[in-house]
């Protein structure tokens, strides 16, 4: 079987030319990656060999390696961080995966986020406390005690003594007291040898002071360094100063903060908006530019999570070489057919106006890659299945990403008793989690969609300006403004409702910040051209926006010859005299993104809504030729024209690739066989003598079982209600000469969860995403016909039986495992997941042509 899939992969995508008609050459970066975590760093080079032979084998290209906590009862083997041993280890993953053309980057540093023994608490994360208190105006301020929480004393430090009048009373003064404190925050999850205060992220030499402990340690032991150098979302919490704050703010605003201590404290907006902008600054240019001339001064790229920070997004993204955003829950699309969980799942807050901010950065600077953590807390553990990732992933491709990394896999010794080790909020890609068995057939269409999403170049029609002094005038009582992912609709409602409205109208976008505006020029073409040269039809200002002299200037210079170009709000008139909006997303509701390429265009476009379509649908972009790819199978296949329409059909949930092209003879086109002239009646099979058994299962089954109409297992019996595994169905029947003759496609219905499918001892795929549809691919013959499917389910009823007989396999230090609401959790209760097949299998004629 082995053979089998890894045939599949060279087959579909081996490395192919890349022209309009045909797959892209694949770049090791369009296969996907994985967070990888070492708990307490308790590898060894046998296991470490194993772990990354299972991973390249599955079509994973990437592993992260991100030191966590330790194992219960395990500290003997664990290594501590960045000791000569951990620096051996890597050293040997790095040339394990070197032959294995794998990339193998690292976190700078361990949990999240960057800190460690190293650091003092000069170095820490600092706070700002303020005494404000009426005296007698002739106190002598130096001998007043001035209070501040007890267990700020040992580490608050007075900066500023400044005196105010008080309004109306000339026997008193007001007095406010700038105190210095450290949070002491510590790294979160930290592996053994990471325990330490986390940085103070604003402040430039206690960075250059991280950053050289890697130097030594890296030098010291001739260690390579690897591939790429990673930073997980900002999670600094209450770190709202530096001790130059009051310097570089008078610096960069003109005009001391100290003066403006009343209203600080009262929350001006415009004093509050100047105090965010210079801790932005100095995050950015103190953190993430010296991170990465850090990494780049030893060959290795940056790859950054800039979400949750109080910073100017695009900036801090545009700073990277990989800009990383992150999905985090699941999104109820309402597609048709796809599985929910009786269990509670934790909804996205990340909606495409949020995951746009990393790919926007990528596209207005002309980096290649978009990348993200991707499938962090969808569901409980143990429930997630492969068609549950499908649609989010293709929300994420969408937005613009096409470098994604799961998240996560726990590094587990082959023979550690399942489940193995676990992180507690992660999809679990491992190979003990029984999903495992058909992820290559996700990581092969991942690969096949990242490969056309990494080609060209990026096509959104408009800018628009990111407006961030609204945001930091907002929400002034609290000074500390962190753009986390759960926290941006309240922080720009804004915004979002314009993002959204500008996709409804059937456009796309990417956001712009100040720095980046000011470095835009008009092309030759009329078009708007960042400093990169990624061009847009037009710049969209959202109404209301608080903007500098110096862009307001810039916008008047864009906007020379043709004042529509840059437009005040959004105003559909305006923008349909530049952009011709895309009719499949305004009138059908489809997700899309278009690129470029030198002799057309190329849309990755999901149907991501609870109803099928069946349209022709016109183009935005001028085409002459037109051919769809299926990045589920690597079928390619021409489009169907009608009156310079393209002949659209996806089901709900399904994906394809347009690919377009200016060459060749325009005119009507048609798919060979997406008409169906002589139609048969469907063949239902659901009520055939089915034979069940099963493989892979643990615990084991040992049992075939014979029934009429479909069942799935879970119910058979006190083994089969438990086990995890696969379960073979097999039936036959017969067709006629014409029958057998014809196109026909095999419609699974309801699959719990994925299924490999075999007819007459031909494979001929794997369902693991809504619809549950493969075509048959000429296999069915004149009379007998045997169908076997291999139906793997989720690890939940075995998990779940564990727990009713006590056994202890949450054996992992600090947070162990926990529900998705962060609390203790159990799965006695569970009752069963539905397994096998759950509703009726069926075959359909085929509509889609099965190839070129």
């Amino acid at each position: 079987m082995k053979k089998i899939l890894l045939l599949l992969i060279c087959m579909t995508i081996g490395t192919i030319n890349a022209s309009p008609q045909s797959w892209p050459k694949v770049s090791p970066e369009a296969l996907p990656g994985v967070r990888w975590w070492w708990m307490g760093s308790a590898v060894d080079k046998k296991e470490l060999k194993w772990s990354l032979d299972q991973y390249h084998k599955a079509g994973i290209g990437a592993v992260e390696i991100t030191p966590i906590y330790g194992v219960q009862g395990n500290d003997k083997n664990e290594i501590p961080y960045l000791s000569p041993k951990w620096m051996d280890m890597l050293c040997y993953t790095e040339s394990t995966g070197k032959a294995d053309h794998m990339e193998i980057d690292m976190s700078t540093g361990t949990g999240w986020p960057f800190g460690g023994p190293w650091i003092s608490v000069n170095d820490a994360a600092c706070k700002a406390l303020f005494c404000d208190t009426i005296v007698n105006m002739n106190a002598d301020l130096m001998k007043i005690n001035y209070r501040i929480p007890k267990k700020e004393q040992q580490y608050a430090k007075p900066q500023i003594i400044k005196t105010f009048p008080v309004p109306g009373d000339k026997r008193h003064k007001r007095v406010i007291v700038l105190f210095i404190s450290r949070t002491r925050q510590m790294v979160k999850r930290s592996a053994p040898g990471g325990e330490g205060y986390v940085i103070d992220h604003f402040d430039k030499k206690a960075v250059a002071h991280y950053l050289a402990h890697f130097d030594s340690v890296f030098a010291a032991t001739h260690t390579p360094f690897p591939h790429t150098m990673f930073n997980d979302s900002y999670e600094v919490y209450n770190a709202d100063w530096t001790p130059s704050l009051i310097k570089e703010f008078q610096a960069r605003r003109g005009y001391k903060l100290q003066d403006k201590f009343p209203e600080f404290l009262a929350g001006d907006p415009k004093v509050i908006s100047d105090y965010r902008e210079t801790l932005g600054e100095l995050l950015l240019e103190n953190f993430t530019e010296q991170w990465t001339t850090w990494a780049h001064r030893h060959g290795a790229i940056t790859r950054n999570q800039a979400h949750g920070s109080p910073a100017n997004l695009i900036d801090c993204y545009a700073a990277v070489d990989i800009p990383e955003i992150e999905g985090f829950g699941l999104t109820d699309f309402g597609i048709k057919g796809l599985r929910k969980d009786s269990i509670a799942t934790k909804p996205n807050l990340s909606d495409l106006s949020m995951l746009k901010y990393a790919p926007s950065a990528a596209h207005i600077t002309g980096k290649p890659y978009t990348s993200s953590e991707t499938f962090t807390w969808l569901t409980e553990h143990f429930r997630t299945s492969l068609s549950q990732l499908k649609p989010d992933l293709d929300l994420m491709f969408c937005a613009g990403v096409n470098h994604m990394f799961f998240h996560g896999t726990a590094y587990s010794p082959k023979n550690d008793p399942w489940p193995g080790w676990k992180f507690y909020a992660s999809i679990d890609m491992s190979p003990t989690n029984s999903i495992w068995r058909d992820a290559p057939f996700l990581m092969q269409y991942i690969t096949r969609c990242q490969s056309f999403l990494q080609w060209g170049k990026p096509d959104n029609d408009f800018l628009v300006y990111l407006p961030i002094y609204n945001m930091w005038r907002e929400n002034t009582r609290r000074r500390l403004m962190l753009f986390s992912i759960d926290n941006m609709s309240k922080l720009a409602p804004k915004f979002i409702k314009d993002i959204l409205g500008i996709e409804l109208l059937g456009y796309d976008c990417d956001y712009i910040s100040d720095k980046y505006l000011l470095g835009c020029t008009v092309a030759a073409d009329g078009s708007i051209q960042t400093a990169a040269g990624t061009k847009y039809k037009g710049i969209i200002i959202p109404e209301g926006s608080i903007l500098s002299a110096k862009v307001a200037q810039k916008l008047k210079a864009l906007a020379r010859g043709n004042s529509t170009r840059v437009m005040r709000g959004i105003h559909p008139d305006e923008m349909s005299a530049h952009a011709t909006p895309e009719e499949m997303k305004a009138k059908y509701g489809l997700k899309m993104i278009r690129r470029h390429h030198a002799s057309g265009y190329h849309y990755f476009i999901a149907n991501l809504t609870p109803n099928d379509m069946d349209a022709f649908i016109p183009l935005a972009v001028h085409f002459k030729k037109a051919t769809w790819l299926n990045p589920l199978n690597g079928n390619k296949y021409e489009a169907e024209q009608k009156g310079g329409k393209i002949h659209m059909i996806l089901k709900s949930g399904e994906s394809r690739i347009l690919v377009t092209s200016n060459q060749g003879t325009a005119g009507n086109q048609r798919q060979k066989a997406s008409k169906v002239t002589d139609r048969l009646p469907d063949i239902d099979l659901t009520r055939n003598q089915w034979q069940l058994s099963f493989i892979d299962d643990a615990p084991k089954v040992g049992e075939t079982f014979r029934f009429k109409g479909l069942k799935t297992w879970e119910k058979l019996d006190d083994k089969t209600r438990i086990t995890m595994g696969t379960g073979v169905y097999k039936t036959t029947f017969k067709l006629t000469k014409r029958q057998a003759a014809a196109h026909w496609n095999i419609n699974l219905g309801d699959v719990r969860e994925s299924a490999r499918v075999y007819l007459n001892g031909k494979f001929i795929g794997c369902a693991w995403s809504v619809p549950f549809v493969l075509n048959c691919k000429n296999a069915l013959k004149n009379g007998t016909n045997t169908l076997r499917i291999e139906v793997t389910n989720l690890p939940a009823n075995r998990i779940s039986d564990l727990d009713r007989k006590g056994v202890k396999w949450r054996k992992f230090k600090e947070i162990n495992i926990v529900d998705i609401t962060y609390h203790k959790s159990d799965y006695s209760h569970w009752g069963p997941v539905p397994s096998g097949l759950n509703s009726t299998v069926k075959l359909e004629q085929a509509t889609e042509q099965t190839g070129l």
